[in-house]
């Protein structure tokens, strides 16, 4: 619980040190469970840090063996870890024959945690789906498996990983209702909103590029332009202060998506090709690909506003 509490007022980079350091005295007094625990939640708050995802990728690898050999239900924790960081480096390779020949697959992983009734397991796999389809961009799987988190009994205990898929489905409320979506949509933007305004006066360095992105899909929301461009660029400021490179990634590719939205392409390009820069430094190839094909950012900004005009005219 104290260590959940942390996360409200110390900086994640902080704190996964702590916990490394944790790791290191927890082995040399022979607590291999408690240190290995250390070093994987050390590890997960280097993934919320912005730390480059080759470094903790090794780290996991690391881990995975020396769990397998205590406790391979530990060790299934990290490989679904280790599996959303190689889909975002576009490393796909996963070795699930350690587990076993019944367990060959995610799918199979999710099987055998059911039959067993794992349901941290389980939790952790809808976690780690829907965090892939947040960064992956597809908002409509991420609520999909957004609803199949909050409907397990786990999901009522603090987490460090849910408060992250509080701020995503923030987020994804206030893209989604200005894609068409009701006012409910609306309303659940501006609950996130409001309890990241809370979190955001416990810990400036964790929460306050978040709450300012927040704001920004806020505004756009309601159509208040000048705002939107000015919390958007706030948030980007805050998250590179900060050293979340991710979350300066996430802020520069929304701000690109928003002015796109409304015909400022040039600008929108800029912002867009911030973002990819920001993915590349945070080691996500295979999410900075994806920016780079859905924008079109070979295209000229004249070509680009071209195939605008002729999609609204479908439309």
């Amino acid at each position: 619980c104290t260590y959940y509490l942390n996360v409200y007022y110390y900086p994640f980079k902080e704190l996964s040190l702590r916990q490394l350091k944790l790791y290191h005295r927890c082995m040399a007094l022979g607590e291999l469970e408690g240190g290995l625990y250390a070093l994987r939640y050390s590890l997960e708050l280097s993934f919320y840090g912005g730390v480059k995802l080759s470094i903790i990728m090794n780290s996991m690898e690391e881990l995975i063996e020396t769990s397998m050999k205590h406790s391979k239900e530990g060790a299934k924790l990290i490989l679904l870890s280790k599996i959303l960081i190689g889909g975002l480096v576009n490393d796909s390779a996963v070795a699930f024959h350690d587990f076993g020949g019944v367990i060959y697959d995610e799918h199979s992983l999710l099987i055998d945690a059911q039959v067993k009734k794992n349901f941290q397991l389980i939790e952790k796999i809808h976690v780690k789906r829907f965090n892939s389809a947040f960064w992956m961009g597809d908002y409509t799987e991420a609520s999909k498996w957004s609803r199949a988190i909050l409907a397990l009994p786990s999901s009522k205990m603090p987490k460090i990983h849910l408060i992250f898929h509080t701020f995503y489905m923030g987020l994804i409320a206030f893209q989604l209702f200005r894609d068409g979506g009701g006012e409910d949509l609306l309303d659940e933007g501006k609950q996130v909103l409001k309890k990241m305004r809370i979190w955001s006066s416990c810990s400036t360095a964790n929460f306050f590029n978040k709450l300012l992105l927040l704001e920004a899909e806020h505004h756009a929301s309601m159509s208040n332009i000048h705002a939107a461009k000015a919390a958007f660029e706030a948030s980007v400021r805050s998250a590179r202060n900060h050293g979340l490179v991710q979350e300066q990634g996430l802020a520069c590719e929304l701000y690109g998506k928003f002015l796109s939205s409304i015909i400022e392409i040039d600008e929108a390009l800029c912002w867009l090709k911030c973002a990819h820069a920001c993915y590349m430094q945070w080691g996500a190839v295979a999410k900075a690909d994806k920016v780079w094909k859905d924008h079109n950012l070979d295209v000229s900004p004249d070509a680009q506003i071209g195939q605008l005009a002729k999609k609204h005219g479908r439309e």
